[in-house]
């Protein structure tokens, strides 16, 4: 479990361990043979249950970053990402296959006029757009087939890479703002997951 804060990968897993080795070494986005994502030097923990998995995403939550604006109390300052990895093993078989889940709480795009951000804050605001831009720019070219797709582009797109394209499957939830005077931002937001609606991928079992 790792946030984007900026343009740095932070793992929440050791963030709030002091003692931690692994805090120490940079988190590098690579890809293996198979073409999954790999984050070297990410604190990875097995989990046995849901309630084991619950307890984990609450620790983590707890390291993220965030801060009050005009527009939102505890706004998230950072993209949080969650990588669930699944083995199944066939009794009969012995077939295994393997899975993964990744999970993204996208931070919102703001406007600084309107989120009144002042000094660090708002240049948060401003790579959380420049990231918010670049999975933009993904999401538009896998939706026109693109020969060329700009995942290098970001380091949050990097991250997203094989939940995106290749044998996956996309799926966007959208926190829409009853507000009316947020009327522009959900707005905005609602065509964002449009385009991502039309990414079409075709999943397939991946055998370990």
């Amino acid at each position: 479990m790792l946030e984007l804060y900026q343009q740095t990968l932070v793992d929440l897993m050791a963030k709030g361990d002091s003692t931690s080795k692994v805090r120490k070494k940079p988190l590098n986005v690579r890809q293996d043979k198979s073409g999954s994502v790999v984050i070297e030097n990410l604190v990875e923990e097995e989990c046995k249950s849901a309630e084991d998995l619950s307890g984990l995403v609450d620790r983590g939550n707890e390291q993220r970053t965030v801060a009050a604006t005009e527009m939102n109390s505890e706004s998230s300052r950072s993209h949080l990402v969650l990588i669930i990895r699944i083995t199944s093993t066939n009794k009969d078989t012995n077939e295994v296959l393997k899975g993964k889940i990744l999970i993204v709480d996208l931070a919102g795009s703001e406007r600084l006029k309107k989120s009144q951000t002042t000094a660090n804050m708002q240049k948060e605001s401003i790579e959380i757009n420049k990231s918010l831009t670049a999975l933009g720019d993904v999401i538009e070219a896998l939706t026109k087939n693109q020969k060329q797709i700009p995942y290098r582009n970001h380091k949050l797109t990097q991250l997203m890479q094989d939940s995106l394209g290749g044998t996956a499957k996309t799926l966007m939830f959208v926190n829409c703002s009853p507000a009316s005077s947020n009327l522009d931002e959900t707005v905005m937001s609602l065509k964002y997951a449009a385009r991502a609606k039309k990414i079409t991928n075709t999943a397939a079992k991946n055998a370990g």
